[in-house]
């Protein structure tokens, strides 16, 4: 089993009924590090040309990523953990594998294998996470727009009063500080008409568009994932058609990204907020 010890780091095994292990001393585990956690294996494509020296990558990718856990339990919960790791590290149900605010999707492809001991049963389960990255569990959030509230008692029924401040910004910087371009959910609130509503990057010039009008009250979010993208209205449902085909922002780059809000008709009474999640590729301990 290797030498055990205690780790810098929590790990956290929660399935997708939220049943979960917390493999720390206290709930009775003593773990290994966890092989798999730090490197990715990436295979690369080669050509090579006649009398070429070496070879010329033309593309790489990066594998899914296995994990396996190991350890031994102790103290007077062993027989229980037994139990629990047997009905939590389940083979029909994906996971989420934490190393302490970060995490893979997981799915088990080795159920645990528990050594038939009263006392410092050895145990080990493995897992693959399909995409390999680790991602934060918290996300950070961004206003691009917004419209804020004015209206205050008391006030002087004789003069003008305004109802609502907007609060926009003709460009605004959004940080990544994670090592890896990630993606990101972006939602539109219309505080009355608004047209054709898109941010843009301004250091690439790669936008996101949805070529719709939107009605007042009217929530827009589009949801980018890691293989998908999704465009749900208030009002209409499923709008992933309005999305422009010439849309290419799906991922907020490392380091500093310069957004623009924007619409034909509108923007001055539109909330645009982006929310994401850094990405790391391993985790050392």
């Amino acid at each position: 089993m290797g030498n055990l010890s205690f780790l810098s780091k929590v790990f956290r095994y929660v399935n997708s009924n939220g049943d979960s292990l917390v493999f720390t001393y206290e709930n009775g585990f003593v773990i290994n590090k966890p092989n798999g956690i730090d490197s990715v294996t990436v295979n690369l494509s080669q050509a090579v040309g006649i009398n070429q020296v070496g070879a010329t990558i033309q593309s790489y990718n990066v594998q899914p990523r296995p994990v396996t856990v190991s350890g031994r339990l102790i103290g007077e919960m062993s027989k229980v953990n037994k139990e629990r790791l047997i009905s939590v590290v389940r083979p029909d149900l994906d996971a989420r594998l934490y190393a302490d605010d970060h995490y893979l999707v997981v799915r088990p492809t080795s159920t645990p294998s528990i050594e038939p001991r009263a006392e410092f049963a050895a145990f080990q389960f493995s897992v693959l996470a399909a995409y390999p990255y680790w991602q934060k569990d918290a996300s950070s959030r961004v206003q691009l727009s917004s419209v804020s509230g004015g209206f205050k008692f008391p006030w002087n029924m004789s003069k003008a009063y305004r109802f609502g401040t907007v609060t926009k910004t003709q460009f605004i910087v959004i940080t990544n500080n994670g090592q890896l371009p990630v993606p990101f959910t972006m939602t539109l609130l219309a505080k009355s008409g608004c047209v054709n509503p898109r941010i843009i990057n301004a250091n690439t010039g790669k936008h996101l568009t949805i070529n719709k009008s939107m009605v007042a009250g009217e929530r827009i979010v589009v949801e980018i994932t890691h293989d998908r993208m999704y465009a749900t209205s208030s009002v209409d449902g499923d709008i992933r058609g309005a999305l422009s085909i010439r849309s290419n922002l799906n991922r907020i780059d490392v380091g500093d990204n310069v957004l623009k809000p924007e619409a034909d008709i509108g923007l001055e009474q539109l909330e645009i907020s982006i929310d994401f999640a850094t990405e790391i590729v391993g985790v050392v301990l």
